[in-house]
């Protein structure tokens, strides 16, 4: 029954993802370029995302990060999961709800820094780092509603 789950669920992560299109489709006026990797491997190179990095993978979400995208994603640093230390390991004792969490971190399209720190009122550490289906904004924060995305401004 497991197996069945995770790619259904799996499926309706993407559409979920599509639907923010809307939401943070954007164009950035100055665009880097991407590095040729995408953001699941620059995720896993960051050394300031290793607990964001491991989460996604634990929540098998991997696949779906590796598609053409393109994607947003506001990724906490692992100072930002710090403070949830028990709530992380109830967290990953659950993928369901680990990956509910998670979702309220990515999104389709490409917004920068600029639009997303407007859009959904969260301070940008590092943003705008380009990878070859997206881009990756880091913060120190974690948006853990399920369900309820980051805050509305």
């Amino acid at each position: 029954m497991k197996s069945v789950i995770y790619p259904i669920f799996s499926a309706v992560v993407l559409s979920v993802l599509m639907l923010f299109q809307a939401t943070v489709q954007a164009q950035d006026p100055a665009p880097q370029e991407p590095s040729g990797d995408d953001v699941l491997a620059v995720l896993n190179a960051s050394e300031d995302h290793t607990i964001f990095s491991d989460l996604i993978e634990e929540a098998q979400l991997t696949e779906t990060l590796q598609q053409q995208g393109p994607f947003t994603i506001l990724a906490p640093t692992d100072d930002a999961f710090e403070p949830m230390e028990e709530e992380l390991d109830e967290l990953r004792q659950s993928p369901q709800q680990l990956q509910s969490i998670l979702i309220n971190h990515l999104f389709q399209g490409e917004a920068n820094s600029e639009e997303v720190e407007q859009q959904f009122n969260v301070e940008i550490e590092n943003g705008d780092q380009e990878a070859s289906n997206g881009v990756i904004h880091s913060i120190n924060e974690v948006f853990t509603s399920q369900g309820g995305g980051p805050p509305s401004p």
